[in-house]
């Protein structure tokens, strides 16, 4: 509580901080969408500027506006024969120029079309995403109370997103499918969970490895993606970073709960090229040195990362060269009770020691150049790995330490890609590519099973090896999609997406096919269908027989599939409000089962220790409905409701709720600003979540006294439901602009109310019942303070 209650003095004392209205710069580049090509001679206006400020781009498809007062922006792009793109508001402060890289699309109409600013606000940065998919930008990260700059935490509040059964983590659900089927790709290559603490088997963990000043506008996808996009089934992050100030060093320092961040971005050579780098650390990992222990009782976590971005372009500003790297190094370590005469046998967190190492890595190239008038290509090459361990201990009362359970799993890759895109006359694109993987892996793990916390000497005969596999393979992806557009009204889509895994020799062949119709200026249906295949983690490959261990009883796993349909309807208005309907069906199939109703798409995290057969089908139907009101006049709002259902097939051919059968999920985010005369902001918001309880399978009683383990109740299976998951966070912050200085001091609340959700599903063989437990955060100040210089 001395954490908060200094917080509110700090937003207390600023309020009272008084300045001069500063001016800043806004500049960019204007290029054509479908050839990269610079577009000479467009229009930038700065929009609700009196007198209207507005220049003509260069040879080079570059503008500048200088002496632009600070404070929220916007600018509208305009070119004869091309769509009129219109942005959304940005914040230009007193220190840091903003730089905008405007891509606008040519039309087919003969005469210039205006798109209404709306349809170019949050969509798809990948036009032949029609449904399932928006863009979001780092200011939407940093509003949106408690998402701490993270792209997982911030698609919490989209429509068809629940919040995972772990506050503390950034797993997401999509449409009551596993976090398992989701992709993440950072400037066109696809990486392994890049999360600090990151779960094994899983797309998520703690907080992303990426830092928000590199971030560029990115995608986030929840079904139905265009055929580039492969070995996913559920849904996608297209991460993209941006380039650094090409004519002016910048520099940035954040303090926070969180992190300190230093970040630094200049020219290289002054106009053709920068860098832009940033380094964090872990204020967590310091706070625990001091004593203080934000996330659980004598619970350490402690994280590190470094990214970096390094553009060059030719003299003739149409090829682009860049250096990318991420990194990141974690550790959670929960200690137990150091007196064995006080710890409580029945706590975990009493008497078990966990090390959960994760750190991930990824260095790589770009290349882009044009093709011919109306073509270009990309070629990226990229080294990746990823490692993650888990060590679990548990200490009796004498003291005596005892493993029940020893993990790692490594994952080593080279990978390039090349991808065409060519424009045929004005109605016709094309665009195909090739990716190849080159892995080097290891899958090791011994563990025992344990009846209860307080016996688990009695466990350490059964100790044994589940996995130990090390090896090398590779993969191999090829897509090609064909677009056309009749007119400005209607457009087509269709392509296939190709993957092969050299580890068991199996393949898929996925059909993608999309369609948009614009009924009037501003509603558009959209429709979407395509089959979507995606390769086991490697690990779950690895998994040896009990008694031959020389057998690996997973090897020949098919690919799991998924159809999607997909019906959307959107409609926005000249105000900046957009709503929006979509209808979806999902049908799975080649899902891996195993016996008492086993299935690996119930899994949230880690690798199954089931013998599974992919003769599984599962579906998922549902309906997502957005309001949106678009950061305008100062104010945003977010509001989304879903209603779904979730079932899956299991061995016994009998259908049943998924694990993530929650049937429902909402969010609301409201956000406002107040400006002083100053120039100064205050910025408020608060987010409520609100989602159905998480399914589970009862015990069957008898079974379970007689072993002394869980066993299922057969034919039951997540037949059970906790209660629903109920969440508010708030946001508070303030920007103070000066001449040379430009600060930012901000306040989240994560679960406001201090409301503590159910969390963990157990079974006590002492008692012979399940346990559902309510151990979700209470309140979590997170103060920062930043600083651009």
């Amino acid at each position: 509580m001395r954490i908060f209650f200094s917080c509110i003095f700090c937003f207390l004392a600023v309020g009272f901080a008084i300045g001069q209205v500063e001016t800043q710069t806004i500049k960019g580049q204007v290029i054509d969408k479908d050839t990269r090509e610079p577009l000479i001679g467009a229009n930038v206006i700065l929009l609700k500027s009196a007198p209207i400020v507005g220049v003509q781009t260069d040879e080079n498809g570059q503008f500048l506006l200088p002496n632009i007062a600070i404070g929220r922006r916007a600018v509208q792009i305009s070119f004869v024969g091309y769509a009129t793109f219109t942005s959304e508001e940005f914040i230009l402060n007193s220190v840091k120029e903003s730089v905008l890289n405007i891509e606008l699309k040519e039309s087919s109409a003969l005469s210039e079309v205006v798109v209404t600013a709306s349809n170019n606000t949050n969509s798809s940065m990948n036009d032949l995403a029609v449904v399932s998919a928006r863009s979001f930008s780092v200011e939407e990260t940093e509003r949106i109370p408690t998402a701490a700059n993270d792209p997982g935490r911030m698609a919490m509040v989209y429509p068809g997103v629940a919040q995972g059964r772990d506050d503390s983590e950034n797993q997401i659900i999509i449409r009551g499918n596993s976090p398992f089927g989701i992709l993440w790709r950072l400037e066109g290559v696809d990486i392994p969970n890049p999360n600090h603490f990151a779960l094994p088997g899983s797309s998520g963990g703690g907080i992303t490895v990426f830092s928000a000043q590199l971030l560029n506008r990115s995608d986030f996808f929840t079904g139905g993606m265009p055929a580039e996009y492969g070995n996913c089934m559920t849904g996608a992050f297209d991460i993209h970073f941006r380039k650094g100030n090409m004519d002016n060093r910048e520099y940035r320092v954040k303090a926070g709960i969180l992190g300190l961040d230093f970040a630094t971005e200049g020219p290289i050579v002054k106009g053709r090229s920068s860098y832009l780098v940033n380094y964090r650390y872990s204020t967590l990992g310091l706070l625990n040195y001091m004593g203080v222990y934000l996330v659980g009782p004598r619970v350490i976590n402690a994280f590190q990362d470094l990214s970096f971005n390094i553009v060059t372009h030719s003299k003739d500003n149409k090829k682009t060269f860049t250096v990318f790297g991420l990194g990141g190094l974690s550790l959670q370590h929960n200690q137990p009770v150091a007196d064995p005469l006080e710890r409580d046998p029945t706590n975990p967190r009493d008497v078990q020691e966990w090390l959960r190492p994760s750190n991930m890595g990824t260095i790589g190239m770009t290349y882009t150049a044009p093709v011919g008038e109306r073509g270009y290509i990309k070629w990226v090459a990229a080294g990746i790995g990823s490692f993650i361990g888990r060590t679990y201990d548990t200490l009796d009362v004498a003291d005596v330490r005892y493993n029940y359970q020893s993990a790692r799993y490594r994952d080593t890759r080279l990978t390039s890609s090349l991808t065409y895109h060519v424009k045929w006359g004005e109605k016709t694109r094309f665009k195909a590519g090739i990716t190849a993987n080159f892995i080097a892996f290891e899958a090791n793990k011994t563990a025992a099973p344990r009846a209860s916390l307080s016996d688990i000497t009695a466990m350490q005969s059964k100790y044994g090896l589940i996995f130990d596999d090390k090896g090398k393979t590779q993969t191999a992806q090829a897509f090609a999609s064909i677009n056309r557009e009749f007119g400005d009204k209607l457009s087509i889509s269709a392509g296939f997406h190709a993957l092969y895994l050299a580890l068991n020799g199996t393949k898929s062949l996925d059909p993608r096919a999309a369609m948009k119709y614009r009924l009037a200026k501003n509603q558009t249906v959209s429709l979407a269908v395509g089959q979507y295949s995606q390769m086991m983690a490697l690990p779950v490959y690895s998994l040896r027989d009990q008694i031959n261990v020389t057998t690996f009883v997973n090897r020949d796993l098919e690919m799991p599939r998924a159809w999607h349909y997909i019906v959307g309807y959107q409609f926005v208005t000249k105000s900046f409000w957009k709503f929006g309907i979509e209808g979806y069906l999902q049908q799975l199939s080649h899902l891996p089962v195993g016996n008492n109703g086993f299935a690996m798409l119930n899994y949230q995290e880690n690798f199954p220790e089931e013998d599974m057969s992919s003769v599984g089908l599962g579906r998922n139907m549902g309906i997502d409905m957005t309001v949106e009101k678009f950061f305008a006049n100062r104010f945003y709002l977010l509001a989304t409701g879903s209603v779904f259902d979730s079932k899956y097939r299991a061995l016994d051919n009998v259908w049943y709720n998924s694990a993530f059968d929650d049937q429902f999920s909402a969010a609301l985010t409201v956000g406002r600003e107040w400006v002083r005369n100053s120039g100064n902001v205050l910025q408020t918001g608060i987010r409520f979540m609100y989602n159905g309880g998480f399914t589970y399978t009862p015990n069957d009683a008898v079974k379970s006294a007689a072993s002394g383990e869980y066993a299922p109740l057969e034919g039951a299976y997540y037949s059970e439901r906790t209660p629903n998951y109920f969440r508010p966070d708030a946001r508070i912050s303030y920007r103070i602009n000066k001449a040379k200085t430009a600060w930012v001091l901000s306040l989240d609340l994560q679960n406001v109310a201090n409301y503590i959700n159910y969390e963990t599903v157990g079974f006590d063989a002492n008692t012979n019942k399940i346990n559902i437990t309510r151990n979700g955060d209470t309140l979590v100040p997170i103060f920062s303070a930043q600083l651009d210089f």
